[in-house]
């Protein structure tokens, strides 16, 4: 499976590349999920606010947020499937991310204020990628992970990305 997501993420690499693929235009991003800031010569991903997931992940809750042994099998995760667009400091300004249609969000802006809050939500994002409304219209090539991951190995990158990107709850 590992390879999969590689071949995958380079072939949304490559693709983009070749194709010249511009920036996202603000009219194509959903008004109510995110913002473009200004940070030099690209714009970054920001959420105002989550959406309600769909149902079927209404009530997922992580227990292993600040988990030391979740954060630690997270990073190999985060490194090997998410480093290559949203980078090594979590800001989606890697050379790959500058490319794609919709920038990777920026993991290091957030607003998780307390475990729970945004849980299900977060799964949903990583489980789902791009494949589902609002982001597949706004250009999202982010891929499926639930198709990849397993739940614990989600919930672990989620720990890790809470962790290290947003240093911990606010």
């Amino acid at each position: 499976m590992h390879r999969r997501v590689v071949e995958l993420s380079l072939a949304v690499m490559l693709s983009a590349a070749a194709a010249g693929v511009p920036m996202a235009a603000e009219e194509n991003e959903q008004h109510h999920h995110n913002q473009r800031e200004n940070h030099g010569q690209h714009d970054t991903h920001r959420h105002l606010e989550w959406l309600t997931p769909p149902s079927t992940y209404a009530g997922k809750i992580s227990h292993r947020w600040g988990d030391e042994g979740a954060i630690g099998r997270g990073r190999p995760i985060y490194d090997a499937h998410c480093s290559v667009c949203h980078g090594a400091d979590g800001r989606g300004t890697t050379a790959v991310g500058r490319t794609l249609p919709h920038p990777p969000a920026d993991l290091s802006h957030h607003f998780h204020p307390h475990p729970g809050a945004g849980d299900a939500y977060l799964y949903w994002r990583v489980s789902e990628g791009g494949t589902v409304e609002p982001f597949n219209s706004a250009g999202s090539l982010m891929p499926a992970f639930s198709q990849v991951l397993s739940e614990d190995e989600i919930w672990d990158v989620l720990a890790y990305v809470c962790a290290v990107f947003h240093l911990g709850f606010e």
